[in-house]
């Protein structure tokens, strides 16, 4: 596909200050990687003075997948193509000294947050199940994204935990600079802190990067922002690509006003408007727009396809949730059978997680193959999150949390008793455990009350920990010595003593031997010149832990469930949006609170723009709730999609006949 006017503007725009408002399905990206290339190619500009940043791993890497297939490698030399957060840690590795860390520095995972956390509370004589961790976390999260703002409202709340989280909040950030270790949104707040008091670090950065591009902007946050000026300085070469009508992340703290402001902040900034939308057919591109306009304060701008045939967007009611589910599977179930539409190009989504049961349940009595995107992911399973602690106490011994997490797995004689006493004389010593455990091995009457054996199990595990950091720094091939620390540590034995099911125990042993690909992998796409080490990989894995990609977990013939949330970036061949009743969507708590519906349409807006072929939205006349059954309203955004482009449905009682009907058509279709 060429590229049509308003996009080769764009690609063509060279100097000075650049807002691309590019509408849902409207090839953004073709416009960023085509830019890129034309800045490179035409415009004779060294790649190693462009940057483009974007929010997840998934975008990043498609950039560059696309970038290299239009250009030379050679010419593509020091392009710096990632996510605000990973430049941040290329930033912080390059200059880990002038903000207080040694490298190598760990980067925690939000499962050792957790702990870090937990072990505050319990040092408060706080019961951790009072206050969830993750509810702290996320208000840390917001103090590091926002600061005094976000600080001062916490201090006045009259909500406990509120005010918990801002007493903890100094002593987490000093658990770990203890800890030699960031977190996720330091990844963000200490390259800005580097770059606002370092003139020397702030004057490199600002003469090596002169042609910045920032994808998604709409999401950007002011932290992010902050961050983003500095690395600009003087340089007005800036251009955003973002759509305001498609800004659903203000609950982590994305700032949509700073893509509405962008003229104001960069007077004269070329302005252009992708407006053409290749992905949706026209019915749906133009009830989405009907939606959307009735957002009060975003940029006036109506989408259009010229994909002119298929069908209406239909709305369907159905009596109940139950109702509504096999209304949804009949449907989808009659496409992949008449239509030879395999599972993966057709979605449900849902405004909340727990919507999910019904549809789950039907598809389960249907044998229906499906999956549940978001769910139960890899990096949360016990033994990934073991072997990655043993990987990151080799790499970095003061790395206490993850040392704490397998001193006793597998079970060595270790016990929880030993472990206090461990940590209260690190505390006493003002040293760090694993310093401990190496004075107990060479005086055992150091630690009072250890008995000879868990000191002899104690010079084991040091043994093993000193044995592979010697390995793994010396191997040319550390994928090989993971596979073979994993035999002699004993995951194996231990995993059979905690399992019967032989099919479990396999196939947790085959998520250790998947982390092993990973490393093989990982060492394998790098270049020969920049061999990679421990720490590598360990940033890469921590990056993905908080990365997720729903698009990789995709299998074709599966059917996709998610929240609109997960959905954005993705798209479908059909997709249903379900439980679209007020309280649902908009969301309870939002017309609780009087406020956040504009971003509340925006989510269905996203939902909406996700169907290619057709779209088909369902509610229920009545839920159950705690088991008493409540009455429902639809959705009010189903009173804002015009008459022109909804049919509607309001069937009720019908669905026993009407699908056991169904199911004899099904049975005659699939004996033809």
């Amino acid at each position: 596909m060429q590229l049509n006017q308003e996009q080769l503007t764009a690609v063509r725009h060279v100097n000075g200050p650049l807002l691309i408002f590019a509408g849902a399905g409207s090839g953004k990206t073709r416009v960023i990687t085509n830019r890129i290339v034309h800045l490179i190619q035409k415009e004779g500009i060294s790649a190693g003075k462009i940057v483009a940043l974007t929010f997840t791993n998934k975008s990043a890497k498609e950039m560059q997948t696309r970038v290299k297939k239009m250009i030379t490698k050679p010419l593509l030399r020091g392009i710096e193509i990632s996510t605000f957060h990973s430049l941040g840690l290329k930033i912080l590795k390059k200059h880990p000294e002038e903000i207080g860390l040694k490298f190598p520095f760990v980067l925690q995972t939000p499962y050792d947050q957790e702990s870090i956390i937990n072990d505050l509370l319990k040092s408060k004589k706080i019961d951790p199940q009072s206050y969830p961790s993750k509810a702290i976390l996320s208000h840390f999260s917001r103090i590091k994204n926002t600061g005094e703002e976000y600080i001062a409202k916490l201090s006045v709340s009259p909500i406990e935990i509120d005010l918990i989280s801002l007493q903890l909040f100094e002593n987490y950030c000093h658990v770990l600079k203890e800890l030699n270790s960031v977190d996720f949104d330091d990844l963000i707040l200490l390259p800005t802190n580097l770059l606002t008091n370092n003139k020397q670090v702030r004057q490199y950065y600002q003469t090596k990067f002169k042609y910045i591009m920032v994808d998604e902007f709409q999401d950007t946050n002011q932290s992010q922002y902050t961050f983003l000026k500095l690395l600009m300085g003087n340089n007005p070469n800036l251009c955003v690509v973002g759509d305001d009508d498609q800004s659903i992340y203000g609950f982590r703290g994305s700032n949509m006003n700073l893509i509405l402001n962008f003229e104001k902040d960069f007077p004269g900034a070329k302005v252009v408007h992708l407006l053409n939308n290749y992905r949706s057919t026209s019915f749906i591109v133009n009830a989405a727009s009907s939606v959307i306009k009735n957002n009060p304060g975003r940029r006036e701008k109506r989408l259009y396809s010229n994909i002119n045939h298929g069908d209406k967007v239909k709305y369907i009611e159905r009596e109940n949730e139950k109702e509504e589910a096999i209304y949804v599977v009949d449907t989808l179930q009659a496409e992949m059978i008449k239509g030879k539409k395999p599972g993966g190009k057709i979605a449900i989504l849902f405004r909340t997680n727990y919507q999910s049961r019904s549809f789950e349940e039907e598809l389960r009595i249907r044998s229906i193959p499906y999956k549940l995107v978001g769910g139960y992911n890899f990096f949360d399973r016990k033994e990934v999150r073991d072997i990655i602690s043993y990987i990151k106490i080799i790499a970095n011994p003061k790395d206490e949390v993850s040392l704490l997490r397998v001193l006793n797995y597998p079970k060595r004689g270790i016990g929880g008793t030993t472990i206090s006493k461990l940590i209260q004389k690190s505390i006493e010593c003002e040293c760090s455990v694993m310093e401990i455990l190496e004075r107990l091995c060479e005086k055992p009457e150091f630690v009072d009350g250890i008995k000879k054996k868990t000191v002899s199990a104690i010079y084991e595990f040091l043994e093993i920990i000193h044995k592979y950091k010697k390995e793994f720094f010396k191997s040319h091939q550390m994928s090989s010595v993971l596979n073979s620390f994993i035999k002699e540590i004993g995951f194996e034995k231990e995993i059979v003593s905690e399992e019967s099911d032989e099919k479990v125990i396999k196939a947790r042993m085959n998520n250790l031997s998947e982390v092993v690909n990973m490393l093989s992998y990982f060492e394998n796409e790098l270049e020969q010149e920049n061999k990679p080490n421990l720490f590598d990989f360990i940033i890469r894995l921590t990056l993905l832990m908080e990365d997720i990609d729903p698009k990789l977990e995709q299998e074709d013939k599966k059917v996709q469930l998610m929240t609109m949330h997960l959905s954005k970036g993705l798209e479908f061949d059909i997709v249903f949006l379900v439980g679209l009743e007020e309280g649902i969507i908009p969301n309870s708590r939002v017309l609780e609170e009087g406020s956040g519906v504009d971003e509340e349409r925006r989510l269905f807006y996203v939902g909406m723009t996700r169907a290619k072929e057709k779209l088909i939205l369902t509610g229920a006349k009545e839920r159950k709730k705690y088991g008493e059954t409540v009455l429902s309203n639809p959705s009010r955004f189903i009173e804002e999609i015009s008459c022109q482009y909804l049919d509607t449905y309001k069937i009720e009682n019908e669905s026993s006949e009407s699908s056991n009907i169904f199911l004899n058509e099904l049975e005659k279709l699939k004996s033809a």
